[in-house]
């Protein structure tokens, strides 16, 4: 690792996340570590660091990392939100936020707030707990991230909250997202009852049948929690195995965009078995997790970033792929990048650059 580059990366953390020279260094170091093995055990990035001396003695300075209480959580996380945001949202701009737990085996939960961003999601707030035991109501840790990421979000930014079935069938949750004066679309469980001024009660299931036209219309829902006014839409493309049934509080949405909600999912897959490999972290104290997550999730942006020196830089594009068309995800092509820098000794900058490129998705192309 080249020592002038790591010091300049802690530098950018050290001024960014407001950490002291050292824990900002470990960081540093940490997270680079994690990109170059593709693995976030700590025995497998401690052998990676090998500059930092013997494998024993990096993995208890890693491990002292994960358990010193002066890195506040929530307060890394206001400023990891704000630099993100910073980077890839404009003002004015559409944003999705999107709200999942994930879990560790039997190990470990993790409820998170991410930023959908080119057919992935980049993580803003996040709480571990033990599985199935959240430290409050899940309505109430929901709301706590969503309040988090609202305290450094621009007020220009119109922000669409998408949560799944599992946490979207919730008149509370509801409540809360339109209390921070944002808007959601929320896919809802098929037997949730639905009515209308010009039609009789129903569950929303029954509103089409598979590979028929999509329904849109509005009405209420949520009929033990004395109807809630929203719009609806449920679609059951042929492709699907069940419909996809969405609440919004926006007349205007079609219910295609909650397609990025799946980006999600492919993001927890990049941390899990198809990058850092986090499911094998054997980290399960919360706490501790709370902070090798801010690792991961500082090692992710920076991959995306390389990602888009792809399009930018014909040269390393061509190092990174083969061919006109790039067949990678953004994540695995900043991987590439990555390996090619290395492999060409090339004078690295490194920095989280998420800003819009020419081959950029719009904000109406959100497709799976």
């Amino acid at each position: 690792m080249n020592q002038e580059q790591l010091y300049q990366w802690m530098e950018t953390l050290q001024v960014r996340l407001q950490l002291g020279k050292w824990q900002a260094l470990t960081l540093a170091g940490f997270s680079l570590g994690v990109m170059m093995s593709e693995k976030c055990q700590i025995p497998r990035v401690a052998e990676t660091l090998r500059e930092w001396g013997k494998a024993d003695t990096v993995e208890r300075r890693l491990q002292r990392w994960l358990d010193n209480e002066r890195i506040e959580i929530p307060a890394c996380q206001a400023r990891w939100m704000a630099w993100v945001l910073q980077t890839a949202v404009s003002a004015g701009q559409r944003v999705y936020l999107l709200v999942d737990e994930t879990h560790l085996s039997d190990n470990l939960s993790t409820m998170v707030v991410g930023l959908a961003y080119q057919k992935r999601c980049i993580g803003l707030a996040w709480w571990s707990y033990p599985p199935d035991a959240w430290p409050c109501g899940q309505v109430e840790l929901i709301g706590e991230l969503l309040r988090r990421v609202k305290a450094v979000m621009d007020p220009s930014v119109e922000v669409i909250v998408e949560v799944d079935r599992g946490l979207g069938t919730s008149p509370d949750l509801v409540q809360v997202v339109l209390a921070l004066g944002w808007n959601y679309l929320f896919r809802v469980q098929g037997h949730t009852h639905f009515r209308a001024p010009d039609q009789p009660e129903q569950e929303l299931q029954q509103l089409t049948s598979r590979g028929g036209p999509s329904f849109q219309g509005n009405g209420q829902v949520f009929k033990k929690a004395g109807w809630v006014p929203c719009q609806v839409r449920v679609i059951w493309d042929a492709a699907y195995d069940e419909p996809w049934c969405l609440i919004s509080n926006r007349a205007e949405l079609t219910g295609r965009e909650y397609g990025c909600r799946n980006w999600q999912e492919q993001s927890f897959r990049d941390l899990k078995g198809g990058g850092w490999q986090w499911n094998h972290s054997h980290v399960w104290l919360p706490e501790h997790a709370d902070r090798l997550l801010l690792v991961l999730w500082v090692a992710y942006a920076l991959t995306l970033s390389f990602g888009w020196l792809a399009y930018r830089d014909p040269v390393l594009r061509a190092e990174a792929t083969r061919g006109s068309r790039i067949r990678f995800s953004l994540f695995r092509l900043g991987l590439r990048v990555w390996a090619a820098l290395r492999r060409l000794a090339a004078l690295t900058r490194f920095l989280i650059d998420l800003a819009p490129v020419p081959y950029a998705l719009s904000p109406t192309q959100l497709v799976t």
